[in-house]
This record gives structure tokens, sequence and C-alpha cells, in this order.
């Protein structure tokens, strides 16, 4: 009596048994995904919603180069004083005095010049901090963006539904071959029923005989 084969059996078991492992493995994948995409938007939510026209350094850095910026101006300062009153006081070999008016005038310039240097450094500070902000807020759009394909499950559902196709095919096929030489047995059984059977019964019956 025939019926499926050793090899049809074979290739059904790898195959349910693939479209097991493939369920089990798209259902790891997708939680960890979702995990991924959860610390992902916690990150890069905040930056996106403030807009592009937001700050970009920490306070801290922020802090630490006004600070620097600070202290380079002084430092530039004190030297620009200092070698400014050597060269008055040597002028004309020091015997020539200028009215102290003078003096005056030319120290506060120096001032005046390491002030303008300062605000010039502080200025671009934050024209640097609202730039760092917007490439900030270009970043989050397009790693929020790219976290879609993470959410869309449609590529590993595709082949674990794809393997479960064929797995279910393949038992159909089974099924069928398992089955056919029963629909022989039952087919003859029911000729013979119909036949031989049929026609001794129909004999005893009292004017249906021939």
């Amino acid at each position: 009596m025939c019926g499926s084969t050793d090899n049809q059996n074979k290739i059904g078991d790898e195959q349910m048994e693939f479209y097991s492992n493939l369920t089990k493995q798209y259902a790891d994948i997708f939680s960890q995904q979702q995990g991924i995409v959860t610390a992902l938007t916690s990150a890069f939510l905040p930056i996106l919603q403030a807009g592009p026209s937001q700050t970009g350094f920490s306070q801290s850095q922020e802090t630490a180069m006004r600070t620097q910026n600070t202290e380079n101006v002084a430092t530039d300062y004190a030297q620009a004083q200092r070698a400014t009153s050597q060269i008055l006081a040597a002028r004309g070999g020091g015997n020539t005095m200028l009215p102290s008016s003078v003096n005056s005038q030319i120290l506060a310039n120096n001032a005046n010049a390491a002030a303008a240097t300062r605000a010039q450094g502080e200025n671009a500070i934050t024209q640097a901090n609202y730039q760092q902000g917007y490439q900030n807020w270009g970043t989050a759009a397009n790693v929020l963006g790219s976290t879609a394909q993470l959410i869309n499950p449609n590529s590993y559902s595709g082949q674990a539904t794809g393997a479960g196709t064929a797995a279910s095919t393949t038992q159909n096929q089974i099924a069928a071959a398992n089955f056919a030489p029963w629909g022989a047995v039952t087919g003859a059984a029911g000729a013979i029923l119909g036949g031989k059977v049929g026609t001794s019964l129909l004999n005893k019956i009292p004017g249906m005989g021939t």
C-alpha cells in the first residue's frame, strides 16, 4: 500500500521546524527592536520637539567656552597694557612726557579693543551654539525617521508567512498521499458491494431476482 515517502515526511518535518524556529526568532528580534526604538525615541524625541532654533551645547560646555574666551581676552589685554605702558614710559628716552590725558586715552583704547574682542568671542560662541542645535535637530529627525523601519515587522512576518505556507503545502501533500490508498480501498469496496454482494441481496428479494 503506497503513501507519503520518507523523503516527503522528512521535508515536511524540516519545514515545520523551520517555520517554528522562524516565528520564535521573529518574536525575539521584534522585541529587541522595540527596546531600541524606545531608547532612541527617549533620547531624540525631546531634541526634535525643541525645533530647529534650539541651542546645541550643554550648559557645562557653554560655560567652559565662555570662561575660556574671557580668560584669553583678559590675558591678551594685560599683555597689551603692559606693552603700551612700557612704550609710553620709554617714549623719547624717557625725557618726553605725554599729557596724562593722552596716556589714559591710549590705555583706554586697549581696554576698548579687549572688550570688543571679548564680545566677538561671545557672539561666535552663541552662533556656534545655535548651529550645533540645528545639527542636533536634523540628526534627531533622521534617527527617528529611520526607526520606522525597525517598527515595521513586514520583512520578518513575510518570511514567517512564506515558511508557514510552504510547510502547510507539504503537509497537505503528505495527507493526500496517505489518504490515497484508503480512497482506493474504499472505492474497491464500494464496487464490490455494488456488484456481486448487491446482486446477491437483490436475488433474495421476491420479484427482484433475475
